[in-house]
């Protein structure tokens, strides 16, 4: 009985339509960021305060075809996203929502013949209308890759192209958890990490991403 009123509950909440001029991309993602607009919007008849979504996207693992794959698949991404912040505009809320993408592996700078292994360091996307965009936070690191001697020795690469990353998720997670407001003295209770790359009471932000 709870999970039938819980779903009525928020079917009711989310039924209105999306604000005019909201579109969403017919592909897996553009569905799921749709309905998470949806919720969004709904949020009052939820009941709902602070709201954090999961949404994910298989398929990234392309050791065979990395150029052919991400081909395909980052537009998907550049879209969907793009439609949703446009939602988020229509609502006018989005300052109040960021959104970004994690994975648990990058890939090597090095080829296997017809694509790329798993590594470590990678990139993320931050969107939102807290974020201060248009920007690439971290250090850049130096592509050369594992030479054994000469002017190009990267300490960074730690073999075949796999990169160490210049900034942690530790970091990362800290500065979204501090904009979604928790104090800077708990940030050890969450990533218990923390103080290996932030000074939780030196007052600066762990990151500069959001303003």
């Amino acid at each position: 009985k709870q999970a039938v009123d819980a779903y009525n509950l928020f079917h009711t909440a989310t039924s209105p339509p999306l604000p005019g001029g909201a579109t969403f991309p017919n592909t897996p993602l553009g569905y799921r960021l749709r309905t998470v607009a949806q919720a969004i919007q709904g949020r009052a008849g939820i009941g709902a305060v602070r709201q954090t979504f999961f949404v994910q996207l298989g398929g990234w693992d392309h050791h065979s075809g990395v150029l052919d794959g991400q081909a395909a698949m980052l537009p998907q991404i550049s879209a969907a996203i793009g439609a949703f912040y446009n939602a988020l505009t229509l609502m006018g809320v989005e300052n109040q929502v960021t959104t970004f993408t994690a994975s648990d592996f990058g890939r090597t700078l090095t080829s296997n013949g017809q694509g790329s292994d798993h590594a470590w360091g990678g990139n993320q996307i931050v969107v939102g209308g807290s974020v201060l965009g248009q920007r690439i936070h971290g250090q850049f690191p130096d592509l050369a890759v594992n030479p054994d001697s000469g002017p190009e020795v990267n300490p960074l690469d730690t073999g075949r192209g796999r990169f160490i990353p210049t900034m942690s998720c530790d970091a990362f997670f800290a500065e979204m958890a501090l904009w979604l407001g928790v104090a800077s003295s708990d940030l050890p209770v969450i990533l218990p990490n923390i103080g290996e790359f932030y000074d939780v009471n030196g007052g600066a932000s762990p990151v500069g991403f959001l303003a």
